[in-house]
């Protein structure tokens, strides 16, 4: 039990340092090179997709195609693909971008409080004492790491700070969209699905023949890097960890993402940050174990 309990937490904590060092990557692709955010999507996206399906389908062949024989699933498949996982990863490049890799996944991480705020407005689920405490925290946070503590000026762009609300909002509902989908059917068959629509979409959008940007072997090991280790494995180790691990453990294990995207940035692209933006990153990522400590508690009560 041990061993598998620990197995699980090796492949969560791969999987979130491959998701991070997949932002310093892209940062050096869209700084240095003239690759294009919608260039790099349907390609990362694409290959990605191939990948987990293959997989899957090596698994699983007679279960793979079960979604797309119900319509009412095979609708939320597709809402799932372009108004969850295609904008949150959209948005994330984006976000970099216009910015840098570590405040991008630490802005990532405030699609917990979206679904906060969603539940709220949408399904007038009030939010508990512990979640309100979550979005206070992750208000300030954000605040610290977009201003660098100062009281009347943002250290990132009006663009930057907008696209990092953009990227916590999809988050939310790349979360709340497929919820039925992954109690019904394999989460992996559903992503590998949801990821090979998005390449689709993005190649209609920029398909990855045209203008396609001149290629170094810097250039083509910083993109298949992103596409196999940083999306394809990064999904199948995660995913793969919730056989021996609970989400909530899992969820916990995701802060090595920005941990590593911080490090590899200061480390290879050598930007720096002040004591007030580390200490922002610091209370949104805490966030995470707020929200884990008050269901925990929740649970135990009952």
């Amino acid at each position: 039990m041990i061993q598998q309990r620990r197995k699980g937490i090796y492949l969560a904590i791969l999987g979130s340092i491959f998701w991070g060092i997949q932002g310093p990557v892209s940062q050096w692709l869209f700084t240095d090179t003239p690759i294009a955010p919608e260039w790099l999507m349907g390609v990362k996206m694409g290959l990605s997709g191939l990948f987990l399906l293959g997989y899957a389908f090596s698994k699983q062949p007679k279960t793979v195609t079960a979604v797309w024989r119900q319509p009412r699933d095979a609708g939320r498949l597709l809402a799932f693909a372009i108004l969850g996982l295609s904008a949150v990863q959209y948005a994330y490049f984006l976000t970099i971008q216009a910015s840098n890799a570590p405040t991008t996944t630490i802005l990532q991480q405030l699609g917990t409080v979206m679904i906060i705020i969603i539940s709220l407005v949408i399904y007038h689920k009030t939010p508990s004492r512990t979640e309100l405490i979550a979005v206070i925290v992750a208000l300030l946070g954000t605040w610290l790491l977009v201003t660098k503590g100062q009281l009347t000026q943002l250290s990132i762009s009006g663009a930057a700070l907008g696209l990092g609300l953009c990227l916590g909002f999809s988050g939310a509902l790349n979360t709340l969209i497929p919820g039925k989908l992954f109690q019904k059917y394999d989460t992996l068959v559903i992503v590998a699905w949801a990821m090979l629509i998005g390449g689709v979409l993005f190649n209609v959008i920029h398909p990855f023949w045209v203008d396609a940007p001149p290629m170094n072997m810097p250039t083509i090991i910083s993109v298949l890097f992103i596409a196999i280790f940083g999306t394809a494995l990064a999904n199948l180790c995660f995913l793969g960890s919730l056989n021996y691990i609970t989400p909530t453990t899992a969820g916990l294990l995701n802060t090595f993402e920005p941990l590593a995207a911080t490090i590899g940035t200061v480390l290879f692209l050598k930007t720096s940050f002040n004591h007030w933006e580390v200490i922002g990153g610091l209370l949104v990522i805490s966030t995470v174990f707020i929200l884990s400590f008050g269901n925990r508690r929740g649970i135990s009560k009952k």
